[in-house]
């Protein structure tokens, strides 16, 4: 048992002072003080209880010259006389559930100053007494220094005074490691059959690989070893290259950066330099576009986009320019026209209607055209296109004497700092009803073409169920809207016997 502590005890020691050594792990010694010293006492008998909290330590006991390891809770010695007979302790070795240790001991050493630490007769490092302590009745009070199993118990923590100093972690048997320059910066470390190649070459603070990568203004970029057809006079024999014209894409080809003010690298392999920026190559092309479009996934951006590597015509535009992308699985252009729309697909199954007669209500497709049927006009009057209307856009004037009258209108929103402060639907046209012979066409205009006058109380109810003369005030507030002088507006309010009018919902 003793001298399985013994050799135990002695390895520990040992691995204090040790060079690093290279295998599957390496042993470390970190942040340990030049000046720790072992724990003294005077005689054997001063010893300490060899308890949990002395786990580890090691004493010497001056009137012996001997330094004892607390393991086991019991107190072995690591060198000197062994046993009662007084022969010299051999190298012991560990019992059935291990294998051979090397022996090592502690001597003080010549100058007196510390301990060496022996293994195998071999002087393997030093432990110094600390000279920061003061005279005791006992002795030189110093650091004291202590090992002590960590929590992990995958090595030993050095503590003095208190204060863990450093770590001894536990490693395999190392083997040499052996360092050796290389070319172009590089330093090769092999321990056994490992090798790790080291970059001593900094590129402003950054190390690099200057076998495969060069320096510009203290950033590092890819050496390049391949061109696009006619780039390559662009490329030097050392595979360096203007940094602010070209870049080595991942595929170790030389190509232009992309963009004019803001040079772009990009993938050229997914990828095409477009007017002003990088766009993905598609495909395959949508339902409705010529393949023709596509040559090695490029196409002409002023008319087509990529959405998911398949190709789609932009929305509206004249000839394409100024048209719109959209997202296609959510979206849809309402037709090839200039004037075409980008509309929200209808409901879960995202249907696609048109829009010029249908309209997606609660994410159903319903027909958005209705008759103003003023009652009593028999049964073929909303076969005539002429009575039906977009309830989108116009309003029905149901009452008898309106003859079917239909009106457009617009609803004016204004937002500010994220509140509607203005929202009101204004008539775009006006108010066409004959409510007694008070309002008048003009003499050579019989249908009233240019639009009835009335007189004031005859203006007010020649008005729609729900709808009202504008004041002065509600042009004003529209003009503010709209950015417009009050001028612009038209068939402003004037207080005069003869008006045309429009008409405002409340």
């Amino acid at each position: 048992m003793a001298i399985r502590h013994y050799v135990y005890a002695a390895g520990i020691a040992a691995s204090l002072a040790l060079l690093v050594a290279c295998g599957g792990e390496v042993t470390e010694v970190t942040d340990v003080n030049e000046k720790a010293s072992l724990d003294q006492v005077k005689k054997f008998k001063n010893l300490p209880k060899c308890d949990e909290d002395a786990e580890g330590s090691l004493v010497y006991v001056k009137d012996s010259a001997k330094v004892f390891l607390c393991a086991d809770g019991d107190w072995s010695r690591l060198n000197g006389k062994n046993g009662s007979d007084g022969a010299d302790g051999k190298d012991g070795k560990d019992g059935t559930d291990g294998k051979d240790g090397t022996g090592c001991s502690v001597k003080q050493n010549k100058a007196k100053t510390g301990f060496d630490l022996f293994c195998d007769g071999k002087k393997v490092g030093s432990i110094e007494d600390g000279s920061d302590g003061a005279d005791g009745s006992d002795g030189a009070d110093g650091s004291g220094c202590t090992l002590k199993q960590n929590k992990a118990k995958s090595g030993y923590d050095i503590v003095c005074d208190g204060v863990t100093k450093g770590t001894v972690m536990d490693g395999d048997d190392g083997e040499d490691c052996k360092l050796k320059d290389g070319t172009d910066g590089q330093i090769t470390v092999k321990c056994g059959q490992k090798t790790t190649t080291l970059y001593k070459a900094l590129c402003g603070s950054t190390p690099f690989d200057s076998s495969t990568h060069f320096c510009r203004a203290n950033k590092a970029y890819p050496k390049c070893h391949k061109t696009l057809e006619g780039l390559e006079g662009s490329l030097n024999e050392d595979g360096t290259y203007d940094v602010d014209t070209f870049f080595c894409d991942k595929l170790d080809l030389l190509v232009k950066l992309c963009g004019n003010e803001k040079k772009l690298a990009y993938d050229y392999s997914t990828q095409f330099c477009g007017h002003y920026y990088p766009l993905d190559r598609c495909n395959e092309v949508a339902e409705g576009v010529d393949p023709g479009e596509l040559n090695q996934g490029r196409y002409a951006e002023s008319s087509y986009f990529c959405h998911k590597g398949v190709l789609w015509k932009l929305c509206g535009g004249i000839e394409g320019y100024n048209g719109l992308r959209y997202n296609p699985d959510e979206q849809f252009c309402s037709s090839d026209e200039a004037d075409a729309q980008v509309v929200d697909r209808c409901g879960s199954k995202k249907k696609i209607f048109d829009i010029t007669d249908s309209m997606c209500v609660n994410g159903n497709v319903v027909f958005a055209k209705a008759c103003c049927d003023p009652g009593n006009q028999g049964e073929n009057w909303c076969e005539d296109d002429s009575h039906l209307y977009d309830v989108r856009t116009h309003f029905c004037d149901a009452r008898p004497l309106a003859n079917g009258r239909i009106y457009r209108y617009k609803k004016f929103i204004q937002i500010t700092a994220g509140d509607t402060v203005y929202s009101k639907t204004w008539m775009t046209e006006n108010v066409d009803y004959a409510v007694t012979n008070t309002n008048y066409c003009l003499p050579d205009d019989e249908d009233c073409f240019e639009g009835r006058f009335y007189t004031w109380t005859s203006a007010k109810a020649s008005c729609p169920d729900g709808w009202t003369l504008p004041e002065a005030d509600d042009y004003a507030d529209l003009a503010n809207v709209m950015e417009l002088s009050v001028s612009n507006i038209g068939n402003r309010v004037r207080r005069a016997s003869w008006l045309k009018r429009l008409a405002i919902y409340q």
